[in-house]
């Protein structure tokens, strides 16, 4: 990493076993969950509080070596679904876990859900065709109303306040930026060859100065398209795909 006296204040990172293959964000209580794998399929969570600044999660996986992955945080409360079979991506079940105790609140391996919205979350049995949707409580599970399928269209998803770069694609992945103006700061991701590999790196300027510079990937083949962004006044990125590092913006 290359610094100056200006440089970036430090907000978080940790590293985990395998590659980052999922992240998600709690708007209201400021937490970041991701999910990472091996090669081997295991599967392991991890959660950070940044507003009391407390790690909830490391490495952290159930007793039993189910297939989840996760799927939505609102309110503390992590929501993992299952899988049909271990080969298949189609999602079945739900499972509530409460991040402050580490326990199940509920689960229930008969329904997908559809949408998780403010109002609950929109679910439908995988067994029963045509599909019939209900609206369930985040908390408990239980029914709060049938719906129609017309009745989907009032329901909207759960909004965040994540900012993404603009992403400047070109033939040559060397000629590829992705760029972000945030208080003042320039963030750029981009590529640079070294010898025959190509490295991707991050860089962060405010008024022509560059405050940081650190690679991203090493020897890539291919376009990442999942580079940084800001959230809360947080900068996130993930370095060599198994550490998250963040920020103060």
């Amino acid at each position: 990493m290359v610094t100056n006296k200006d440089t970036l204040k430090p907000a978080y990172s940790a590293k985990c076993e395998g590659i980052i293959w999922k992240i998600i964000l709690d708007e209201n209580k400021k937490i970041i969950v991701w999910e990472c794998r091996t090669k081997d399929k295991k599967v392991s969570f991890y959660a950070y509080d940044f507003k009391n600044q407390v790690t909830l999660l490391h490495n952290f996986k159930f007793d039993d070596d189910w297939e989840l992955s996760i799927n939505t945080v609102k309110d503390g409360i992590l929501y993992f679904n299952g899988h049909e079979s271990d080969f298949s991506p189609v999602q079945k079940g739900l499972l509530a876990f409460d991040l402050q105790t580490k326990k199940i609140i509920w689960q229930n391996f008969s329904i997908s859900a559809q949408l998780f919205c403010n109002d609950g979350i929109i679910i439908f049995d995988t067994k029963i065709l045509p599909r019939k949707y209900r609206l369930i409580a985040y908390e408990t599970g239980q029914q709060l109303s049938e719906l129609n399928v017309g009745d989907l269209a009032n329901y909207r998803g759960l909004n965040n306040t994540i900012i993404l770069p603009s992403m400047t694609e070109a033939k040559d992945i060397i000629d590829t930026t992705y760029l972000l103006t945030f208080n003042n700061l320039n963030i750029c991701s981009y590529y640079q060859k070294k010898g025959e590999a190509i490295d991707q790196y991050i860089r962060v300027e405010k008024n022509g100065e560059i405050l940081m510079t650190e690679i991203l990937n090493e020897q890539i083949q291919k376009i990442s398209f999942d580079t940084f962004f800001v959230w809360h006044n947080h900068l996130f990125y993930i370095k060599n795909k198994t550490e998250i590092v963040s920020y103060f913006v």
